[in-house]
């Protein structure tokens, strides 16, 4: 088995995650969401170190056992990349679409729907009279 060094890990193409790989990804990165929106990778890495491996692997595209026999500073090298870039797309990319689906079934179904922090639309709360 290869061993991935700082150089590949740096200079690896990294793409958005594709939506085979989303569920997988998703649920790497759900125990983590919290420390990474407030920026904080290493309480990320000490508290759930098996998901920032699995969603940095995923989303390089590397095969996991070849993540694992690599150093520290390689892992934090490319889960930075990853996780830089599938932020990005998100937040450009696919919550304005979301947002705009979830008021278009809105419309359709005459109750206003939200995205939630969760991403999922979701009714709005509160009635008007």
């Amino acid at each position: 088995m290869t061993m991935l060094t700082l150089e590949q890990a740096q200079t690896l193409p990294i793409t958005p995650v594709k939506v085979k790989d989303l569920p997988a990804f998703l649920r790497a990165v759900e125990p983590i969401a919290r420390e990474l929106a407030d920026g904080d990778l290493l309480a990320a890495m000490t508290r759930h170190a098996d998901g920032v491996i699995a969603a940095t692997a995923i989303g390089a595209g590397v095969p996991r056992a070849e993540l694992e026999e690599a150093t520290p500073d390689v892992l934090v090298a490319l889960a930075t990349r990853v996780l830089e870039v599938n932020a990005d797309f998100f937040a450009r990319q696919v919550l304005p679409l979301m947002t705009a689906a979830a008021e278009k079934i809105g419309s359709i179904s005459g109750q206003p729907l939200t995205t939630g922090s969760s991403g999922s639309a979701a009714p709005a709360s509160g009635t008007t009279r």
